[in-house]
């Protein structure tokens, strides 16, 4: 299967997201965007855009993190581009979840406009501030984690355990001693 070939002067736009875990500092956080940064210029792609989603709940559990802070990065590139940046962020422990989609093929880079403004990914803002105070699941209940699940020993124990809270299982019969039963 032969690969296709882009004509020079042209690249493919992909957008890639990415969710790093809640309690991720923000210099570590600035270190995954500069490698992300430097995989596209190293690839001699282009980034378009970034933004920083803030930190939102996740739709189920990742890796036992019931939150994410959702970073966008839009950019100009060739698939060694999206290889390489996957690559890093596959590397990275602070990322628990990625995808990059090609959004066009065959763009020009001579007429792309990059806005500088939109490059900018500013980690200094409070990772809680986007999401809104009340949400329907707070209002319900629903936001709190599952309660933890308790062990199948755990269990066994408490079974066996009678209503005083010793395990002896105090006899239920005679107390004389003997195994004939009194009558």
């Amino acid at each position: 299967m032969s690969r296709v070939q882009l004509a020079p002067g042209h690249a493919r736009e992909y957008e890639t997201i990415y969710i790093l875990r809640p309690n991720t500092d923000r210099e570590i956080a600035d270190d995954v965007a500069n490698r992300v940064n430097d995989a596209i210029k190293g690839q001699d792609g282009l980034l378009t855009q970034a933004e920083l989603w803030g930190s939102r709940r996740l739709a189920y559990p990742i890796r036992r993190h019931y939150r994410g802070t959702y970073v966008y990065v839009k950019y100009l590139g060739k698939g060694d581009t999206v290889a390489e940046i996957e690559r890093q962020l596959r590397l990275n422990d602070a990322v628990i979840r990625f995808q990059t989609i090609q959004l066009r093929n065959n763009v020009k880079l001579e007429g792309v406009e990059v806005n500088e403004d939109e490059l900018k990914l500013d980690f200094d803002l409070p990772f809680e501030a986007d999401e809104p105070e009340l949400t329907r699941e707070r209002e319900l209940g629903l936001d709190a984690p599952p309660p933890e699940r308790r062990r199948r020993d755990d269990r066994d124990r408490d079974r066996d355990m009678d209503d005083d809270g010793d395990d002896d299982m105090d006899d239920q019969g005679d107390d004389d001693g003997d195994d004939e039963g009194d009558e």
